[in-house]
């Protein structure tokens, strides 16, 4: 039984150590190993020194969002050549995030069920998982069927960032959802001041649009750190002189304002869907360990133990008998204290008869 969990509790850490630590290298090496497709030259490396060079004005934003490096590489299959683009983030949600704001700027997009979410635009497909945005540009038939590809050889869950999932379903535009990290983000059509949100106290920010009684309105979900903060930002908005409460909902960490609409009926049938429930999540990095690392640990804990336990034994017995050799029959084995037991093998055989 112990066997069983042992080698269970191995595997899972070797899986969950492969599925962190897979990088960009290992996704192009398992794809052209795993399926019909080829590199048709070098990949071309990115960074944050030279992110400019492919993201241009959006390069400060990509790096809000927590940008960790972009190979760009031609490849060639059955269906004919694309280009495609990996952006790896820093985790799940900064990849949802750098989606999202593609996906704004590309009107008239066609979702494509492929990854955690996918559209086309043209001859552009992109689809973001796990801690990945792929872009790809060709061909549809050709871009689809690499995406497939792709997706196939990436590895871990696609989380979206906590705000996002406050998001109400009912009567939300499709497509329209975007994650914010930064000031520059914030477009004018929510009515504003991005300097006014807390950008400086860690706020997340989750847009989208709604279509109530035939109108489209926005939402705009600001979840802070803590509950104090949002209350902060919340008396700073009633004070103001335009304030309208009945667009305004907040609970607890989360503040949901309406835009677009100052209609209240709208804004009521959209903030009543908007709820929130405390939750605790573990964001942290993975320490970097090996398994040379653990078994070394264990083995030590092991040694410290046997260690304690001789010193231990071998100071009391050293003790005992030192206080013998120095106080003989004084502290140990005193005669007082003795009860000794003799089978007297020695004595004869003693016949007793009862008589009647």
């Amino acid at each position: 039984m112990f066997r069983r969990w042992f080698w269970g509790a191995l595997s899972l850490f070797l899986v969950t150590a492969a599925l962190q630590g897979q990088s960009r290298e290992f996704v192009l090496k398992a794809l052209s190993q795993d399926s019909k497709w080829s590199p048709a030259d070098k990949p071309i490396q990115y960074d944050e020194k030279n992110i400019e060079i492919i993201a241009g004005k959006r390069a400060t934003t990509v790096k809000h969002y927590g940008f960790a490096g972009v190979t760009m590489q031609n490849w060639s299959g059955p269906n004919g050549a694309v280009r495609l683009t990996l952006y790896e983030m820093a985790d799940a949600s900064a990849a949802y995030g750098l989606f999202t704001l593609e996906r704004s700027e590309h009107p008239g997009l066609t979702t494509i069920p492929v990854g955690a979410e996918g559209f086309s635009a043209g001859n552009r497909l992109l689809f973001w998982q796990s801690k990945y945005l792929v872009k790809l540009e060709g061909a549809a038939d050709a871009a689809e069927s690499l995406a497939r590809s792709v997706s196939e050889n990436i590895f871990g869950r696609s989380w979206k960032p906590p705000v996002s999932n406050h998001l109400p379903p009912e009567n939300l535009v499709r497509g329209s959802e975007r994650y914010i990290v930064d000031e520059t983000s914030i477009g004018r059509e929510f009515e504003l001041n991005p300097q006014t949100l807390g950008f400086d106290d860690s706020v997340e920010v989750a847009t989208a649009d709604y279509r109530a009684s035939g109108k489209i309105a926005h939402l705009v979900l600001l979840l802070y750190p803590t509950q104090q903060l949002a209350k902060k930002y919340e008396d700073q908005w009633a004070s103001s002189a335009n304030d309208r409460p009945e667009l305004r909902k907040r609970v607890g960490p989360l503040v949901a304002l309406v835009r677009g609409s100052r209609d209240p009926s709208i804004a009521k049938s959209i903030l009543d869907g908007v709820n929130y429930e405390s939750q605790v999540t573990w964001d942290q990095p993975r320490p970097d360990i090996s398994i040379r690392q653990v078994i070394l640990t264990i083995f030590t804990f092991i040694g410290i133990a046997l260690l304690f336990t001789a010193v231990v034994g071998l100071s009391f017995g050293g003790l005992r008998v030192f206080v013998k050799a120095k106080y003989p029959d004084r502290v140990f084995d005193r005669p007082e204290d003795m009860e000794i037991i003799q089978l007297k093998l020695a004595q004869g055989v003693i016949h007793k008869e009862l008589s009647e």
